[in-house]
């Protein structure tokens, strides 16, 4: 089975600043596409995706020169989710018009949910298909009724929600995870990535079984057409491997069609962000 890594983060620490990794030295450093092909040995990584790390927003720039540096190197990296300041209003979209490269933008705002509801917020989210672009949603549970409401209002721009919500596995929060898909999969212009479920669980002590609940209720509320898978390398480190994540994800989708596995794996990828 081809794969399609839609949740692919290379950073160096050395050369920008992520004010997050001071708290996890476990992935600080270097961590660029030699360190990937490593981890990823043995597995058919046909294409991926670059998401934004969360460098200080001034340093923008600088890692997309960082993501096409590596993408020279590994031709595989098909296209990048940038950062931008989307509560500018659309302006801040004029940096990425005609790069085809870059497919989308992310804007995380757990600190603030509300912003994404502001009118400047939603003025450059509905601009985003008018430059070819799509929208990856970091939100944690708390940030979902806001992102609900922002969606509603943008009917045309197409959204991506990264790690189910992040769902408060480890907490066994599995009814207030099953509410907010059954809200958020409403909307049709919404899919989502099987990413990043193993750390939202107990690092190192999490199961099979345990995630499997997670991964059948998104299929069974957005449907095959509207799933990916991601890696999320290197932050599923904090919690294994990537290759272990793969093999749990594998044998939670053993039992559906190869048609709905090739979907989630490679296919939908390729229709979402609009590779050829």
């Amino acid at each position: 089975m081809k794969i399609i890594d839609t949740h692919l983060h290379l950073w160096d620490t050395a050369r920008l600043q992520y004010p997050w990794l001071q708290e996890l030295p476990q992935i600080q450093g270097a961590f660029l596409t030699e360190q990937y092909r490593a981890a990823t040995s043995g597995f058919e990584v046909d294409r991926m995706i670059f998401v934004q790390c969360e460098c200080l927003p001034e340093e923008n720039v600088a890692e997309m020169e960082l993501v096409m540096e590596q993408a020279a190197l590994d031709p595989r990296i098909a296209g990048m989710v940038a950062y931008a300041a989307l509560e500018q209003g659309k302006s801040s979209l004029e940096p990425f018009s005609g790069k085809p490269f870059v497919k989308g933008i992310r804007r995380m705002y757990d600190d603030a949910p509300g912003i994404c509801c502001s009118p400047l917020f939603l003025e450059a989210a509905r601009a985003l298909p008018l430059h070819g672009l799509s929208m990856d949603i970091s939100a944690q549970p708390h940030a979902l009724a806001d992102t609900a409401r922002m969606i509603a209002q943008c009917p045309d721009t197409q959204f991506i929600l990264d790690h189910l919500g992040k769902p408060s596995i480890r907490d066994q929060k599995n009814d207030e995870f099953k509410r907010n898909m059954d809200m958020l999969a409403k909307f049709p212009n919404l899919c989502a990535k099987l990413s990043g479920l193993v750390t939202e669980a107990a690092w190192h002590r999490w199961n099979v079984e345990e995630i499997a609940p997670y991964v059948h209720h998104a299929i069974s509320c957005f449907g095959e057409d509207r799933l990916m898978f991601g890696g999320d390398w290197p932050v599923v480190l904090l919690a294994g491997s990537w290759d272990s994540w793969v093999k749990a994800l594998q044998a939670i989708l053993a039992d559906y069609p190869m048609a709905v596995q090739e979907k989630i794996w490679h296919g939908n990828a390729v229709h979402t962000y609009r590779m050829a």
